[in-house]
């Protein structure tokens, strides 16, 4: 009977199905030192094909006027409608005790314009673990007017071509007219001078009259400033206002080349650091070329040719738009230059 009574106990025991166990709460998303965790919305009824990118950027608010100010970014690609929840990750280090930062973010579609920006930068502490929520507003929506533009018009010559740039310092952009199109970039973070990116690799980066253009699948051009007006009292200012169109120096041997206005204007060049110099009464456009050429009083036949590529005079900092190549009686010189009217 003991044996009977044991072996019904561990029957029923055996059948008995296992007690469940009630399910742990979902643990929340670790938020860590380093990231601002984040959730944007806008509240138009508004359905938004796919393709578009969502970028948000931690500013520093103090630094609002330099492009340091921009001090982490990130962007969701091929987005349609909200919510964008992100996850930003910033350095530590540049986090600055009693500092004031703000987010801010926009929702550009395929082409590249805005659709809906933070219209202020949304507060935020770098370190508080509380998800960032904050709305967004549809650019020109027509039910009011858009807010005055500040835009900073340009031209600047990268390896071969001449474009305009159009920065829209309030938009926190760069409208390019590039010879295949116009691109609009959004202004990124960068260490000195104003980059502007998109994460397609298409990038325009900026520091004083100099830049460079990398435009997605290529390589990167070297660029200058092609509308840079002529410091007052330089030679360059004293030749305009004499009057000439273009001028040009070069190097070993030191030599500069003057060509004036109209359609005949006058080439003058002083040569070999000034030992020679040679007069064009009459200079003629090339034909197919950019640049000049005609025969000096002394009877030695001159050549100008010019291309529009970015250019160093090799003794200096100084960048040109133009580089150029001047034949005197079969001795040629090389150097760089600029039209004065631009």
């Amino acid at each position: 009977m003991r044996y009977l009574v044991a072996l019904v106990a561990a029957l029923v025991l055996s059948g008995c199905p296992e007690r469940e166990t009630a399910p742990s709460p979902v643990a929340p998303i670790p938020t860590e030192s380093n990231y601002i965790h984040g959730s944007a919305y806008f509240l138009e009824r508004l359905k938004l094909p796919p393709g578009n990118d969502f970028t948000v950027q931690l500013i520093d608010n103090q630094l609002a006027d330099t492009q340091q100010a921009v001090i982490a970014e990130t962007t969701l690609e091929d987005v349609a409608g909200p919510p964008y929840n992100f996850s930003l990750m910033y350095d530590p280090a540049k986090i600055r005790p009693n500092g004031q930062y703000g987010l801010h973010a926009s929702l550009r579609g395929a082409d590249g314009h805005l659709i809906f920006v933070t219209q202020t930068r949304v507060p935020v502490v770098p370190g508080d673990p509380k998800v960032v929520e904050f709305r967004m507003t549809r650019v020109s929506a027509g039910d009011a007017p858009p807010p005055v533009a500040n835009i900073h018009h340009t031209s600047w010559t990268c390896g071969e071509m001449t474009f305009a740039a159009d920065f829209d310092m309030a938009g926190g952009r760069v409208d390019l007219q590039l010879p295949e199109g116009a691109m609009s970039l959004p202004l990124a973070q960068s260490a000195s001078g104003a980059r502007y990116a998109d994460h397609r690799g298409n990038e325009f980066w900026t520091k004083g009259d100099k830049g460079t253009l990398t435009r997605e699948g290529g390589g990167k051009l070297d660029c200058v400033r092609a509308d840079t007006p002529p410091q007052a009292g330089s030679p360059w200012d004293v030749a305009k206002k004499r009057g000439v169109a273009f001028r040009a120096i070069g190097n070993e041997p030191g030599w500069v080349v003057e060509v004036g206005r109209g359609e005949a204007p006058t080439m003058d060049a002083t040569l070999d650091y000034g030992k020679r110099v040679v007069d064009v009464p009459k200079a003629q456009a090339l034909s197919g070329l950019l640049g000049y050429a005609g025969t000096a009083t002394d009877g030695s036949k001159v050549r100008l040719v010019l291309e529009r590529k970015a250019c160093s005079d090799g003794m200096s900092d100084d960048a040109f738009p133009v580089a150029a190549t001047l034949d005197v009686g079969g001795t040629t010189y090389r150097g760089c230059g600029r039209f004065l009217a631009e």
